[in-house]
Parts: structure tokens; C-alpha cells; sequence
């Protein structure tokens, strides 16, 4: 038997040069068919510069339109503008709570906090008074801001909206693919926020395969890949509700498989490798990839569960000796981390007719798992 690694390339070899550049979380310099979106909150958020009122914008499209990316482009822009607005980035899946995003504003202010600790409200106006002193304001990204919503901490948006008795001190930029987040939430949060909705529309396959284009060129050996190989890797994206992660995905396998194969060109057939275990459900917009789920924001308790639903549909009552053999939880925390991948759309929990207890009536699987069948 010879040495197993014997036929691996080396990178001097790798069609891959530079491989976190085809990574959905890689940040280019450049954003390429988004430039109208950006302009208009550039444009919503300039006043803010000046200590006037912005417009505050809620940003909605499917997933892997570009949103995220842009809104932390224009973070970035603004920080290198103006010493005057300070910038807050902030998940809400992974900060979930009004103090976790006050945490985040503290730390871009560099407040200092006394060791004993001080209530929520008391940490909002040892902000609004650093604010005041330092003469800065603050815009506050709220990516996926269900999350928020979900952990019933929409007050966040109302004192963000309403500090300093109509003196402006925060710029608020919300993001979510649900267009209709906003639809039956108390009125006096909407009406407080003034939202300017602002949608980010599907990218065509020619736009598409622009984006996955510029990534190649920087990831990629030149004269290892050629356009019908792009405009295939975006026909498939586009096909899939125009996510360009799945675009992402489907050309770093390819590119994974040709060197597999010792290939010095990524082929169409690769391409076709790539996409032929990815499954699309087109009810539901959700699509089994690897990079889509890197992107929400997952708990290791959240991941376990997946993990558990990969081989099949399992009723309650067995996910949870299932999920206790690798993690102890009680049945309350579990049912919590269901909730929350339903919320995600990861998962689906229907009743079981006859039972009553929440372990014994819902059977679980996974959002794409009918897409398989």
C-alpha cells in the first residue's frame, strides 16, 4: 500500500489559490450590482453626520441578496468618513437581548462601567450621556432582527428610536428576509421607528455570474475556469431564489473536485458534482448547503439538533434522549432551541394527533427534507 497522501496536490499545484475568497463571509473591496442600494442609505443616513435626524431603513430581501454585506460596507465607508457616528454591528441572533447590543454600544464608545454591575435601563443612560458629552452619535445595524422579535425584546428598537427627547442620537438600520417582520408588531414601535423600507431584489443570472466572477479572479489560477463555468455556477444559484452563497458553494466545490481529479480546468461536469446533493426546497426557500448554514448564526445546541434530524424525521420524545446522550439540557431548553431553528426556517415541528404534552406531539425534520423525497 502506498503513502496515502502520495496524490494530493500541493498548493503550488491547487487550481485554489486563494481560497477564503470564495468564502461567503470573505469581504471584497469593491461590491459589484448594488450600488442603487447603497446610495439610497448612504443618502437616509448622511443627516446623521450632522446631528440631524436620519432616516431609519429596514432593509428585507431573500437570502443571499447581498444585505449584510452592504450594510457593512457602508459601516465601513462612514467609519472612515467622519469621527463623529460611531458604528454598531449586531446580530441579533447572537445578541439577542437590549443589554447585549447596549454591551456592543459601550464598547464603540469606550464607556467605562463600574465593576458592580447596573441595570439595563441605568447602561442606557450612562450611553446617552457619553453621547451627549463626546458629541457623537451612534448608527445601529440590527442584522436578522427576528431574532430580536423572537426573544420578545422589541423595546430595544423604541428606546433606540426615542432617545434624547428629539434630539437624534441613533440611526438605525434593521435587516431581515422577512419582508412582512413588521406586519403585526405593536404600532407604537412602528410608528416611533418611521421606517424607510428598502428591498434588495434577486440578482439576474448575468449579475450573478458578474459576482462569482470577481471572486474567481481573486480565488481562483488564472485560465483554471472560464465563463460557461460561471454562468453555470449562477444559472444554478439564480435557480435557487438567487442566493449567491449557493453560487459560492457550487464553485468552490467544483474548483475542490477538479484537484481532486488533477485537472488544471474546473469542467462543467464539476460544477455538476458540486450542485447534484444540494436540495432546494421551493416552498419554503430553503436549500440543504453548507455555507447557507454558516451564515445563521447557530448555537452548538442549535447544530446538535440538526445533526440528530440528518438521517430522518424524528418525533419530540426522540430528539430528547437523542440530544441528552451529547449534551445534558432539560426538556424547557430543548423545546427553546426548536423554537428557535423554526423561527431560523431550519426546521419543521408539526402536531401529532392524540397527545398533549409538547414532547409527545410534534414530529420534527428538517425545512428541506420534502424536497428529497
Amino acid at each position: 500500500m502506498g503513502n496515502l497522501f502520495t496524490h494530493v496536490r500541493s498548493e503550488e499545484q491547487s487550481i485554489i489559490i486563494k481560497e477564503e475568497a470564495l468564502m461567503p463571509e470573505y469581504f471584497p473591496e469593491e461590491l459589484v450590482h448594488r450600488d442603487a442600494e447603497m446610495n439610497a442609505v448612504a443618502e437616509a443616513v448622511k443627516p446623521l453626520i450632522n446631528c440631524r435626524q436620519p432616516e431609519n431603513i429596514f432593509v428585507y430581501g431573500d437570502s443571499g441578496t447581498g444585505k449584510t454585506t452592504c450594510m457593512k460596507h457602508i459601516l465601513k465607508e462612514l467609519e472612515g468618513h467622519t469621527f463623529r457616528v460611531e458604528t454598531v454591528y449586531a446580530n441579533c441572533w447572537e445578541h439577542s437581548t437590549r443589554m447585549a447590543v447596549y454591551s456592543l454600544i459601550v464598547n464603540a464608545l469606550r464607556v467605562i462601567l463600574p465593576r458592580r454591575g447596573l441595570a439595563t435601563d441605568e447602561v442606557f443612560d450612562r450611553i446617552l450621556e457619553a453621547m451627549e458629552k463626546k458629541n457623537v452619535r451612534v448608527l445601529v445595524v440590527l442584522d436578522e432582527l427576528d431574532g430580536l422579535f423572537f426573544h420578545n425584546e422589541e423595546r430595544l428598537l423604541h428606546d433606540l428610536a426615542c432617545a434624547g427627547k428629539g434630539k437624534p442620537f441613533f440611526g438605525i438600520i434593521g435587516i431581515s428576509n422577512d419582508r412582512h417582520l413588521f406586519a403585526e408588531k405593536d404600532i407604537r414601535i412602528k410608528s416611533s421607528l418611521r421606517l424607510t423600507e428598502l428591498e434588495f431584489k434577486h440578482y439576474t443570472s448575468e449579475q450573478m455570474s458578474d459576482i462569482l466572477t470577481e471572486r474567481a479572479n481573486m480565488g481562483l489560477l488564472p485560465g483554471s475556469w472560464d465563463k460557461r463555468v460561471m454562468d453555470e455556477c449562477a444559472k444554478r444559484a439564480v435557480d435557487k431564489n438567487s442566493n449567491v452563497r449557493i453560487g459560492l458553494e457550487l464553485l468552490w466545490k467544483a474548483a475542490k473536485h477538479a484537484d481532486k481529479q488533477n485537472k488544471k480546468k474546473i469542467t462543467i461536469e464539476d460544477v455538476e458534482f458540486a450542485g447534484a446533493k444540494m436540495v432546494y426546497d421551493s416552498k419554503s426557500h430553503v436549500v440543504e448547503s453548507e455555507f447557507e448554514l454558516r451564515s445563521k448564526s447557530l448555537s452548538d445546541e442549535e447544530r446538535l439538533i440538526l445533526e440528530i434530524l440528518k438521517n430522518g424525521a424524528k418525533t419530540s420524545s426522540e430528539v430528547y434522549p437523542a440530544f441528552c446522550r451529547k449534551m445534558m439540557r432539560t426538556k424547557r431548553q430543548i423545546r427553546n432551541y426548536v423554537k428557535a431553528l423554526e423561527a431560523k426556517k431550519l426546521i419543521v415541528a408539526e402536531d401529532i394527533e392524540g397527545y398533549n404534552s409538547m414532547l409527545n406531539t410534534k414530529k420534527i425534520r428538517l425545512s428541506w427534507e420534502e424536497a428529497k423525497k
